[in-house]
């Protein structure tokens, strides 16, 4: 099969005889070296642009020196585990969701705490859950779901609070 994408290259160097249909194995034609370098070349050029297709697959730590962008409208996929499978030398910075604790978490470089959400008091008792004195912002509870806050609660000028039938919002 004539290679036409990294992703199709073999780990084992003996396997890998040809690039793009150019024979690069032994007794090859002199002039094959440069052509096989060239296509090599070019590929790696559209693995880098994204343009062939390829997925990138990395089996160990990937580091990104840099500001690390992603072109797309899709989503990203963080790493999944119990609070049992996080990991033992964890370093400031990690982020994860956690299926024991039904949560987002990061690590701060002391403790994990919750993302996105609720509140975690010393050693990770969530007893502390603040909210702001003002609404600043129009927001309408999502479906089937209640809230509360602790007032007083002023709404800001021009922003309305949703509430739909049969949810409550309590403010105590």
């Amino acid at each position: 099969m004539a290679k036409t994408k990294i992703s199709q290259f073999d780990a084992i160097a003996a396997n890998n005889t040809d690039i793009n249909s150019i024979n690069i194995d032994e007794g090859m034609l002199p002039s094959n070296v440069n052509n096989a370098i060239r296509e090599l070349m070019s590929q790696i050029k559209d693995f880098q642009a994204g343009t062939e297709g390829d997925d990138l697959t990395v089996g160990g730590n990937l580091t990104v020196t840099g500001l690390g962008t992603f072109n797309s409208t899709d989503s990203i996929k963080l790493p999944v585990g119990t609070t049992g499978q996080r990991s033992g030398s964890p370093l400031q910075g990690m982020l994860r969701y956690n299926t024991s604790l039904s949560r987002f978490e990061g690590y701060d470089g002391t403790t994990w705490a919750s993302v996105g959400g609720g509140a975690t008091g010393a050693g990770g008792d969530e007893v502390f859950v603040e909210n702001a004195l003002t609404v600043n912002n129009s927001y309408t509870l999502s479906t089937n779901r209640n809230a509360m806050s602790v007032g007083p609660i002023t709404i800001g000028s021009g922003v309305t609070v949703t509430i739909p039938s049969g949810q409550r919002w309590v403010i105590l």
